[in-house]
């Protein structure tokens, strides 16, 4: 195989740092294809804990060349923050490499997504207020600084023009205080040393690993259900998280891919506002939330939680073409008696099969649900298929039936070795 994506199946946190991290041992390429430091991957492995806003989780392996590519939005503090803490502890043992085409995610751009959220009221969405949204926008207005102009002698200016653009909105529409371009520069300028290096024409090195067959990892942040088309808009992302977002982030065309990963908690949460059909007001929902430690990695805010959803599942796998599933977090449900799994919805006195993501609609679609028995046993320790209770295997099919997909990876804790790869071993 050439290229796989590894794609977040509902509204992201489903594990995908973990699984990228894994099969990064068998790529030579890892590629970070979208989004921005609003993903939260976290990998736990040889007893450490490590969390990454930017950096590929195959960083962390030897041998590997790790990309942001064009299609991420850049925190240049984040990043610069993140490389030197690696390097300083020696955990960044590959490669790593920025896109010259990547936008910059600059400090009035974390400054305008508080005043935007601010100024929504009761109507804002729960953005991160990581300063993403208005990074894509400052991209597609055109105005945008990109990787590449930290190579310009005159890059300190543009930062400081930029930020002036920005007192214009800040204090003409926000009526908010105005910031100091010289005081941005001051804490943009240290970064440039650390990040200035790494930035290259990855598009050229991309092409060129495709034409030497060389194996080539695609890491996605959030999920289908965050697709700024895709998705449950306007409580979406701001970037494709969908496979096609592979394609346009890379430079990787839709001929390269082999393999479509869809990663699914056992389970479902989200984060901030925004339609959730199965989510679980009571007790169940509290019990998800504490076994699973369902607050979030950048944020630390408490995730919303509930029941799997099919109808939404399956609508992901199609929309991305996932050629397999890897269901995490099944060890969350080990001490539930029965399981509810949503199979369609109830709107307006009609059943539906397929979601309508429109915000009004999906909010006012009633779960259908099918109950399945719980397996009620404690799956932590397990490290074969051949080893799962049958009530668990029972719902592992129940969802490949529904969705379609087979799932070939089941992961029952947070440490990379709580993974079974279906086939492998046992």
């Amino acid at each position: 195989m050439c290229v796989t994506a590894v794609i977040g199946a509902q509204w992201g946190d489903e594990g995908k740092g973990k699984l990228a991290h894994i099969l990064s041992l068998d790529h030579d390429i890892i590629l970070r294809y979208q989004g921005g430091s609003n993903a939260g991957h976290t990998v736990k492995t040889a007893g450490n804990t490590h969390k990454f806003s930017l950096v590929p989780s195959g960083v962390l392996r030897s041998d590997r060349t790790c990309v942001l590519c064009d299609g991420v939005v850049v925190n240049v503090v984040t990043l610069a923050d993140e490389v030197s803490r690696l390097r300083g502890s020696g955990h960044l043992l590959g490669d790593l490499f920025i896109s010259r085409h990547a936008h910059l995610v600059l400090p009035f751009h974390c400054t305008q997504d508080a005043y935007f959220e601010e100024a929504k009221g009761k109507g804002a969405i729960g953005t991160t207020r990581r300063g993403i949204g208005p990074a894509y926008a400052d991209k597609y207005f055109r105005v945008g600084l990109r990787a590449g102009d930290m190579l310009r002698p005159d890059y300190g200016d543009m930062v400081k023009a930029l930020a002036e653009r920005k007192n214009v909105l800040f204090k003409g529409y926000y009526n908010q205080p105005e910031i100091d371009p010289d005081k941005v520069w001051a804490e943009v300028e240290p970064t440039v040393e650390v990040l200035a290096p790494l930035v290259t024409d990855t598009i050229s090195l991309i092409r060129t690993a495709v034409r030497d067959k060389k194996t080539i990892l695609c890491e996605g942040a959030q999920g289908v259900l965050l697709d700024i088309d895709y998705g449950t808009y306007p409580y979406v992302t701001s970037s494709h998280p969908v496979s096609g977002g592979a394609t346009l982030g890379t430079g990787l065309s839709w001929r390269d891919f082999d393999r479509v990963m869809g990663v699914t908690k056992a389970y479902c949460t989200r984060v901030g506002a925004g339609p959730f059909p199965t989510e679980d007001f009571g007790e169940d929902g509290d019990r998800m939330r504490d076994a699973g430690a369902e607050y979030g990695t950048v944020t630390g805010r408490p995730r919303r939680c509930g029941w799997l959803d099919l109808v939404l599942l399956r609508y992901a796998a199609e929309l991305s073409g996932f050629t397999e599933l890897a269901l995490t977090k099944t060890d969350v449900l080990d001490s539930f008696e029965e399981l509810k799994v949503c199979v369609a919805y109830e709107f307006d006195g009609k059943r539906l099969d397929w979601p309508d993501l429109d915000p009004d609609v999906l909010s006012r679609s009633k779960p259908i649900y099918e109950t399945l028995p719980g397996w009620n046993k404690d799956t932590t320790a397990i490290r074969s298929e051949g080893q799962f209770p049958a009530a668990f295997m029972d719902y592992v099919k129940f969802i490949e039936d529904y969705v379609k997909t087979p799932v070939s990876i089941i992961s029952v804790g947070a440490d990379e070795d709580a993974t079974i790869i279906r086939g492998a071993n046992g």
